[in-house]
């Protein structure tokens, strides 16, 4: 969680320190992704079961029974790491095709890393009265600052291929965990998975 705050709030100095580090991709998802996710999405189960989640137009508050919440925080953390996976792998696809000799580990620590920002809006989703894409979209706009930086360290590409590079990251980032968020609220109202 440590370093989720470095990069949110120097993401150019912890960049440095992690790309110095060079973990392998079991240790940064056992050790860096899956504390911090799961951490964060226990918060906001526990928040969805004592304080209850804003629903509706009036804005009533709805507690969430314990099944539905362990369902949802289920959900959530399998879509996350499936998202980084993904996302990994379209980005060393994307970086292979710009003529980068990129490995999927410097795709993942790049991804992984650089999603921290969302899975720390989370626990802004565990105040009952947040809307959950507001939290989302939070977590995104610091991924921006985050990713790139994570782009450039990580990677290494050609001045000329970075920026489109990093875009391309971005595109990966909004796509798949904006589907990731959306199903797993799909789990939470009960619309699928029941």
């Amino acid at each position: 969680m440590i370093k989720a705050l470095q990069l949110v709030f120097s993401p150019f100095n912890a960049w440095m320190k992690l790309t110095a580090e060079q973990r392998s991709v079991s240790f940064i998802l056992f050790f860096s992704l899956m504390p911090l996710v799961i951490l964060c999405v226990g918060i906001e189960a526990y928040s969805l079961m004592r304080w209850g989640e804003k629903r509706g137009d009036l804005g009533l508050l709805v507690k969430v029974s314990q099944p539905v919440a362990i369902r949802y925080a289920a959900a959530h953390i399998s879509l996350f790491v499936a998202c980084v996976f993904l996302g990994a792998f379209g980005l060393q696809a994307v970086a292979q095709s710009f003529n980068l000799s990129a490995t999927f580990r410097q795709a993942f620590t790049a991804i992984a890393y650089g999603t921290t920002p969302i899975v720390l809006g989370r626990l802004l989703d565990a105040v009952p009265v947040m809307n959950t894409w507001v939290c989302w979209g939070i977590g995104v706009m610091l991924s921006l600052s985050v990713l790139y930086h994570g782009v450039a360290l990580t990677l290494r590409p050609d001045q000329t291929k970075g920026f489109g590079l990093y875009i391309v990251s971005l595109m990966i980032v909004l796509l798949v965990t904006g589907v990731a968020h959306f199903t797993a609220l799909a789990v939470l109202h009960e619309k699928i998975f029941r």
